[in-house]
């Protein structure tokens, strides 16, 4: 049998793709992250120093910080300037924070906004039906007072969306779950303050007369 046929691995073209290297600090950030998931380093328990990290890596002090940049961004340590990083658990608010940009850019459009503005309501709509069935009493007059407070800031859209925003914190501290309070918070901070100015007194009458037309 002959051994001089060409073997061709399906897909395979002749053409040669780059080899991407990975930055150092890509590196150690996912060594690390490793070590982390795996509870080699557990949850209140020190990172080693920059220098002592700089020696078993060896890399220099700028991958090494970098790593570190990458690591709190996640959520999965923290420190502050001359101290040690210390392991921690992700937060809802780390998760959140980490999609502000995208979000952002994505609200930078106007069919960025309207779809994320039914997204809202579409989330929203269940939170508005729980907080209408087991809202307390303290719930409703904290409600009653921000709206007595939202009736005199309706010129003054800063004011406005203060309140607005604090309205519907409100109602999203009824279900007391730390996640959703922590999305609904990022949904009106995003979106409240693009409404515009002459739809404030409108959406004042909604809430007075009830809190789901807000939605």
């Amino acid at each position: 049998m002959s051994d001089n046929k060409k073997t061709v691995l399906p897909g395979l073209t002749t053409t040669r793709k780059p080899i991407v290297t990975k930055k150092l600090s890509e590196i150690v950030a996912e060594e690390l992250e490793r070590m982390i998931r795996q509870e080699e380093i557990r949850e209140g328990e020190y990172l080693p120093s920059e220098r002592e990290l700089m020696a078993f890596f060896g890399v220099g002090r700028p991958s090494v910080r970098e790593a570190l940049s990458s690591l709190r961004h996640k959520g999965l340590i923290r420190y502050n300037k001359g101290e040690k990083a210390s392991v921690c658990r992700p937060s809802p608010e780390t998760i959140i924070n980490g999609l502000s940009g995208i979000v952002k850019d994505f609200l930078s459009t106007a069919d960025g906004i309207k779809d994320f503005e039914r997204l809202r309501i579409f989330f929203e709509t269940n939170l508005v039906r729980y907080a209408a069935k087991n809202a307390t009493p303290e719930d409703i007059h904290r409600l009653e007072k921000v709206l007595s407070i939202h009736h005199n800031s309706l010129r003054t859209p800063e004011v406005y969306a203060q309140y607005d925003i604090e309205f519907h914190s409100i109602l999203a501290d009824i279900p007391d779950n730390k996640v959703l309070k922590t999305i609904h918070s990022a949904f009106s901070e995003w979106l409240i303050m693009a409404k515009p100015l002459e739809k404030n007194k409108m959406t004042y009458e909604n809430n007075k007369k009830n809190p789901s037309a807000a939605y």
